[in-house]
């Protein structure tokens, strides 16, 4: 085997180029090189070794999948119980009825002839019986005066217009002195021309002791203008009617048994008590 000669001091220089070159080289690639990612972080699952059969191919399942897998069925489990079981479909009876039909007995017709009512009477004397039950009863009596009909039983009686009249004044008495003892009206015989001086108004009533209108002058229909004494005396009988009717009227039973409109007519004079 042929030797090398061995290297000179002329070929050390060049050794020393290519060092630092591929020295170089390596250290540019290895700085160049991207960093590689972490590999994942997997969970470890243990299995002891005398449950593992040794063999060129694995047939362990994941433990995690195989865990889901049974939380499904254990829910599809509880599922099922909670739901209500289906009810059973209706069985198809059979439309042909088994039975044998009853056989209807045959009507006899004796007992029908039994049982047919006979006719007691005929068609003209039964129109003799209506006109005799008829002839009996008791026509009514043509003078209705003391048989009061049962719709006006309950009705108010009417009034003639004597009674109306004779009602109306003592009503209208009993609110005079009504007048006199609440002190709403006072003696005016002292004013000018008192002799001449009245005034009439028209007032009604309700079951609480008031008016039920406003108080309406009748006489005069107005108040003159051009009468100072007189125009004063109504002003003054409008004033007594307002305060008696504050303090409350003590309207009589008599009065609601007027018939409508119940109105009174009560005329003031200068001096109460003094004739009509």
């Amino acid at each position: 085997m042929r030797r090398l000669p061995p290297p000179t001091i002329a070929s050390l220089p060049s050794a020393f180029f290519s060092f630092l070159l591929h020295g170089g080289a390596v250290i540019a690639t290895l700085v160049s090189m991207p960093e590689a990612a972490p590999l994942p972080a997997t969970r470890q699952h243990y299995v002891p070794i005398e449950l593992v059969d040794l063999s060129t191919e694995t047939n362990l399942t994941e433990v995690a999948a195989a865990m889901e897998k049974a939380k499904e069925e254990a829910a599809l489990e509880e599922e099922s119980k909670a739901a209500p079981a289906p009810a059973p479909p209706p069985v198809e009876e059979d439309a042909i009825s088994l039975e044998e039909p009853k056989v209807q007995p045959k009507p006899d017709p004796k007992k029908d002839n039994k049982a047919a009512p006979t006719p007691s009477k005929s068609l003209s004397s039964e129109l003799d019986d209506i006109l005799s039950q008829i002839e009996d009863t008791p026509k009514p009596s043509k003078n209705r005066s003391d048989v009061a009909p049962a719709s006006a039983a309950n009705e108010t009686p009417r009034l003639s217009f004597g009674d109306r009249r004779r009602m109306t004044a003592t009503i209208t008495d009993i609110l005079v002195s009504q007048l006199k003892d609440n002190r709403c009206w006072a003696d005016h015989s002292d004013m000018a021309d008192a002799k001449r001086l009245r005034a009439t108004f028209r007032i009604a009533f309700g079951r609480n002791g008031k008016f039920s209108i406003r108080p309406e002058l009748v006489s005069p229909v107005r108040k003159p203008a051009n009468d100072p004494p007189l125009n004063t005396f109504i002003v003054h009988a409008e004033r007594a009617l307002n305060m008696c009717n504050q303090i409350g009227w003590r309207v009589p039973e008599d009065y609601f048994r007027l018939p409508e409109p119940r109105t009174i007519d009560l005329e003031f004079l200068p001096k109460i008590g003094a004739e009509q």
